[in-house]
């Protein structure tokens, strides 16, 4: 294999080459890190680059393969966390001046469990500024750019997450959930984004946002490889608690709810994201699974309460930083913190015991269907300079989840016509029934091709630099195109 198809590898054929030794993890570590030395001033994914410890601990897993050892599942993958999530003896500034200069003293937990598992530490990913601001030229370190419109936003909070995916730089990323922000950029990426159920990963080392919404969350190009990083985050856990689901799960049968007031009345969202939900809907339905409209209760009611919890504990986590040095924060992110200061607690309470409330209202539809389909976003990836059309998007049909904690895996269900940019669904299941999750959207992806789509290279700062090839024309099924 050439090394400019390396860093095309699924993470599941990227460990099988590895296992056979047809390629070595040095040469897989060393092709990532080049790619992102040569594109990262212009995609501005990555905030930093552990080059010289990336490559000593990719010679040593070389080392262990050759003794016939392997460390785990992920051996020899590289991957790369977003800077909310502490590496040992690296700062952690999650994107603000706020935090310069505090090093990590130990690994979060995330981190310390996938380099267990034998994946490859690579760097620290640029986000939105502690996961609550907004992309700005403004703060110590530039946005991250969507690889498919240099000119737009990849979406937020774990931006690098997304852009590092898409642009094929790392075959697994990890980031943080709080109102949608690993499925927000999975969705504006064209990639597959996790949020498990609430408290599944551990939230050990990750810098707090609000502590009651917050998740640890995974990306991958594929739910094939976002089974895998589960799997290997997981384990030596309890399995029986979590939902088991063959690799080839047949759909026949599977109740599918669709969510079409999130995108169609709660929110009006474009004519192709809504066609693009009603053909994956189809998709579904070709597969053997009985689509059902369903009504999950009023998608404001689910904002206004995840709204007044996350500003209420974002406040508290950030008072005593807001106190000592307000001008260390970009103004979108600081004026979004002290508005938390108008909460009263009993406000608060009141939104908790709505937290509750909402919880069970989704428990009883996943009563009568054993997953649901919902948009993401109203549109696709808004201009980097539109602030207006960036913050209408945020949190839209993504915070429901996150108030309830419901395992949510964004996927990509096509893209538009008229500007070549992805559109993303999410699929939400029962608490602990990620592997359910996995399998359905695995099912999906084997009959359709939206997820192995990548941007052209190399990236230019010019709008539209896409890479069309096979895309079927919307009412047309991929699985009805030439092969």
């Amino acid at each position: 294999m050439t090394d400019a198809k390396l860093r095309f590898l699924s993470a599941k054929e990227a460990r099988q080459l590895i296992a056979r030794k047809e390629v070595s993890a040095l040469e897989y570590v060393v092709d990532s890190l080049d790619a992102i030395g040569a594109e990262n001033d212009t995609l501005h994914a990555f905030l930093e680059v552990y080059r010289d410890d990336a490559l000593a601990a990719a010679r040593e897993a070389d080392k262990s393969m050759a003794r016939g050892e392997v460390s785990g599942p992920l051996h020899g993958l590289p991957f790369a966390v977003k800077d909310l999530i502490d590496v040992e003896g690296k700062p952690t500034t999650a994107q603000s001046a706020v935090l310069r200069g505090q090093v990590a003293k130990r690994d979060a937990d995330v981190t310390r469990q996938l380099r267990s598992a034998g994946a490859i530490l690579i760097g620290k990913l640029t986000l939105e500024e502690f996961g609550i601001g907004s992309p700005s030229d403004r703060l110590p370190w530039p946005p991250a750019r969507n690889p498919w419109d240099m000119e737009r936003t990849p979406g937020g909070s774990s931006s690098g997450c997304g852009v590092a995916l898409a642009a094929c730089q790392v075959p697994l990323t990890i980031g943080t959930d709080t109102a949608g922000s690993v499925r927000n950029p999975a969705a504006m990426c064209g990639v597959t984004g996790l949020k498990p159920t609430y408290d599944l990963l551990s939230r050990e080392g990750v810098f707090p946002l609000a502590p009651s919404l917050d998740h640890v969350g995974l990306m991958t190009r594929s739910a094939e490889d976002c089974a895998l990083v589960l799997r290997a985050l997981k384990r030596g856990a309890n399995w029986s608690v979590l939902g088991h689901a063959a690799e080839n799960m047949p759909l026949r049968g599977l109740r599918v709810g669709l969510l079409a007031h999130f995108h169609s009345r709660d929110i009006v969202a474009s004519e192709e994201t809504r066609s693009a939900i009603t053909l994956a809907a189809y998709e579904f339905a070709q597969l053997g699974a009985v689509v059902e409209t369903v009504d999950a209760g009023d998608l404001e009611s689910f904002r206004q309460c995840g709204s007044t919890l996350l500003r209420f504990e974002a406040y508290a986590v950030h008072r005593n930083f807001l106190a000592q040095a307000p001008e260390r924060y970009g103004a979108r992110c600081r004026d979004t913190l002290l508005n938390g200061a108008s909460v009263s607690g009993q406000e608060y309470l009141d939104a908790k015991r709505q937290q509750r409330i909402l919880t069970d209202q989704i428990d009883r539809v996943l009563e009568t269907s054993d997953v649901l389909i919902a948009g993401i976003s109203a549109h696709t990836a808004a201009l980097l300079a539109d602030e207006e059309a960036i913050n209408r998007s945020a949190n839209q049909m993504r915070v429901p989840f996150n108030v309830t904690g419901h395992p949510a895996l964004s996927f990509c269900i096509g893209f538009s016509s008229s500007s070549g940019l992805p559109i993303g669904a999410q699929l939400i299941g029962r608490r602990f029934e990620e592997e359910k999750l996995l399998a359905i959207a695995a099912a999906y992806q084997g009959v359709t091709a939206w997820h192995m789509q990548h941007p052209c290279m190399p990236f230019t700062r010019r709008r539209g630099t896409v890479h069309r090839d096979a895309w079927p024309a919307y009412g047309q099924s991929q699985r009805d195109l030439p092969q």
